[in-house]
């Protein structure tokens, strides 16, 4: 099996209220992932000594939090992601807690938007949706705004959510 390649950040906040940072993508055309709802996160440089390096330098690019080793939860399984859209990238996701909501400086050129989802929110099962993202193919989603959570981000959610 090959390595992952690519790390994101799953940021959950305990206060004010148990929440998890999403962002939402900047437009670029040769990206897959473009507009999407994601976690912070990247592709591993040269320069870095592992993928949490990755992930922490990616987190602080992105959305100018600066994690520490210290924040860091757990390692969660390697995922394959890209499958439905043929553009495989190997990921490996780390979960980093924090007291609250740390201010935070959006790269414009990686980042729309970003947003707290509520942990009550996302269990709030009546609030999830089957669409179609991929022609002829149905996805589990979650409304946000005026577009979805789906894909990757969703089941990384739903797998911390029932650890």
């Amino acid at each position: 099996m090959q390595k992952p390649s690519a790390a994101v950040a799953i940021i959950k906040s305990l206060t004010p209220e148990k929440s998890f940072l999403v962002i939402r993508r900047a437009i670029h055309p040769n990206d897959p992932w473009s507009g999407h709802f994601s976690f912070p996160g990247g592709r591993k440089e040269d320069t870095d000594r592992d993928l949490l390096e990755t992930c922490i330098r990616e987190t602080r690019e992105e959305v100018g939090i600066t994690l520490s080793e210290n924040k860091l939860q757990t390692t969660l399984p390697v995922t394959t992601v890209g499958k439905n859209l043929n553009f495989e990238i190997i990921v490996q996701p780390f979960l980093f807690e924090l007291s609250k909501q740390p201010p935070l400086i959006l790269n414009p050129h990686e980042v729309q938007k970003s947003c707290w989802l509520k942990e009550r929110d996302f269990l709030d099962q009546t609030r999830h949706q089957e669409i179609e993202m991929i022609p002829g193919t149905m996805f589990p989603a979650f409304p946000l705004g005026d577009y979805f959570l789906w894909g990757f981000t969703y089941k990384i959610l739903r797998f911390i959510l029932e650890m």
